[in-house]
């Protein structure tokens, strides 16, 4: 007979102590979601919102806020989030565009179901956000197909035989709402798991390939705002695809938007950022229309947060910790990751994507690189054939040394992408971040040197 396993936990990362991001005993450096130190401005934060919402709504003495909302979501948050993003993204947002959501999970949820053909195909990156995989897998009808990567960033050349090929293939099932045969599904603004960035030219490409082939791009834009350079952050690729373009078609661009890692993950809060025919599809969905808004009374409470600035200057100080965060970060990755691994490091987000030796490499620590080159480069030689398993690494890494970090194997949809860690800032306070990384590197340099094969000639 079959049960339920149903254990007492407390929050998603909780059980198995080794990935247990609040266990003092392992630093896990898995984890993109903010840590208690921040979370704990929430309490202040919620609470003035809270109170400014529900006064108002006894001073006009209707309580709309616990009826049944409107289809897209409270107007006033959609108006408030238009002008914060408008503001945040130095680039025009329109209330009318927005359909709020429970979140950008839900938000793709919501797409995969409601503008997606049922048997059509959906293009990822040879390495994505890995829950996203799984909800694409829970749709057996539709295929998924993985893109290849250059310089950690999206082949595009690649992309377009690979949808040639699909095109021409398939016998998709669209009408008036399930208007697109295929979706592309990117992270194109400090990327999971690589924190790249999308250029400007690709963006511009990607949107001609869109249009050219009537496909949908949905962009997973959760950490545009989290940008650590100056002036705005890089355009988010929703805003090429312009509607006052002469080859603009209807809209082929939609951005899936979240407060999650820019206040709290349980506030369950989101939008979609669509075109006038996608958003009006959304208008008339059956789960939208019969849930009267799928989160109207935390709605009433972010608008109270924005109409108070509460979140701008919540923003504020959350880039200027994550900024030192990166920082520190990286600072240890340039004096101790060894000579043989490397990394790019990003302009905002929550990750650092480090590549480890993959083929015929000489590795030493980076410090003694040169001394050690110059030393023995005429007395040895170095048959080095280094291709380290990041999924072995860790393993060995939490049992010898206490921390964890995901390998990149969990990224890839076929199973590739072996010689790849990722890395977060998200959840720990910059001195551990400091600590743990050092002892990463070192034990990187250790665990290599144990796979190297060196002879004297």
């Amino acid at each position: 007979m079959e049960t339920i396993d149903d254990p007492y936990l407390r929050h998603l990362f909780d059980g198995e102590p080794v990935f247990n991001v609040y266990n003092k005993q392992a630093t896990n450096l898995s984890v993109g979601a903010p840590g208690p130190d921040l979370l704990q401005h929430c309490v202040g934060m919620i609470k003035k919102a809270t109170d400014h919402r529900l006064e108002a709504e006894k001073k006009e003495g209707k309580y709309y806020l616990f009826q049944y909302g409107i289809t897209a979501g409270l107007w006033e948050c959609r108006e408030e989030l238009a002008k914060f993003l408008t503001r945040r993204y130095g680039d025009p947002v329109k209330r009318e565009n927005l359909i709020l959501t429970c979140g950008a999970s839900h938000g793709l949820q919501l797409l995969l179901n409601t503008v997606l053909s049922p048997n059509g195909v959906i293009f990822v990156e040879e390495v994505t956000y890995m829950i996203a995989l799984d909800a694409f897998k829970q749709f057996p009808l539709m295929r998924i197909v993985p893109i290849p990567m250059k310089n950690d960033i999206v082949d595009l050349n690649a992309f377009e035989k690979v949808l040639a090929e699909e095109k021409q293939n398939g016998n998709f099932l669209t009408n008036e709402q399930k208007i697109f045969w295929a979706m592309f599904y990117t992270i194109p603004t400090f990327h999971n798991p690589t924190g790249t960035t999308l250029p400007p030219a690709s963006c511009k490409r990607l949107v001609e390939i869109a249009r050219r082939n009537s496909i949908m791009v949905v962009c997973d834009d959760v950490y545009n705002l989290l940008y650590y350079g100056d002036g705005f952050p890089p355009r988010r690729l929703f805003s090429y695809d312009d509607p006052t373009d002469p080859e603009y078609k209807g809209g082929h661009v939609v951005s899936n938007g979240s407060l999650s890692k820019i206040l709290s993950p349980a506030i369950r809060f989101g939008w979609i950022e669509c075109s006038p025919r996608v958003a009006n599809i959304f208008k008339t969905s059956g789960i939208l229309r019969s849930g009267g808004a799928v989160n109207h009374y935390v709605s009433g409470v972010v608008t109270s947060l924005l109409q108070l600035n509460i979140q701008e200057n919540y923003l504020d100080k959350l880039i200027q910790i994550y900024k030192e965060r990166l920082s520190v970060l990286c600072s240890v990755l340039d004096r101790c990751l060894p000579q043989c691994c490397s990394y790019q490091r990003p302009e905002g987000g929550y990750f650092v994507w480090i590549h480890l030796p993959l083929g015929n490499t000489i590795c030493f620590h980076r410090r003694l690189f040169d001394v050690i080159t110059e030393i023995y480069n005429t007395k040895w030689k170095f048959n080095l054939f280094i291709d380290i398993n990041g999924s072995d690494f860790i393993k060995w890494c939490q049992k010898e040394y206490k921390v964890s970090a995901i390998p990149g194997i969990q990224f890839s949809y076929l199973g590739r992408s072996h010689n790849f860690l990722r890395l977060s800032i998200g959840f720990h306070r910059k001195e551990v971040l400091e600590a743990a990384v050092k002892t990463l590197c070192k034990a990187l340099l250790e665990y290599i040197n144990k796979n190297n094969d060196c002879t004297k000639s």
